[in-house]
């Protein structure tokens, strides 16, 4: 009993989960992407947007968007223009966003950038 007790709320947290309010634009991807490669370019050219799911250590996340773009990137002691893809998750609190996780200093430090809060570092 206890068990299907446990269901049941785990359920309806996952039946309240927001909702994006709009669709990733091409423009807004453009934003995001400039912000993780910190590289501010105007020749960022985005193929195409997908969109999906994405289960990461169990936890299933049912707004997912994965950007295809072709922008120039390092390589070599040159820059070349490459294919590239990203995926952007939404939540309430970022809108359309990524993260990523670095160890700084020896210390674990998530960066997250979104298109309603820019970059956000967390130490």
């Amino acid at each position: 009993m206890r068990s299907i007790v446990g269901a049941v709320f785990l359920t309806a947290g996952v039946c309240f989960a927001g909702e994006p309010t709009h669709n990733l634009s091409k423009e807004s991807a453009v934003k995001l992407i400039n912000l993780l490669i910190e590289d501010h370019q105007e020749r960022i050219q985005i193929v195409m947007i997908s969109e999906g799911s994405k289960v990461t250590r169990g936890l299933e996340e049912k707004n997912v968007r994965r950007v295809m773009a072709i922008h120039p990137v390092p390589e070599e002691g040159r820059r070349v223009r490459r294919v590239q893809t990203y995926d952007f998750h939404w939540n309430d609190e970022y809108g359309w966003h990524c993260w990523e996780k670095r160890e700084e200093r020896g210390v674990d430090v998530v960066y997250i950038y979104s298109e309603l809060q820019g970059e956000v570092v967390v130490k």
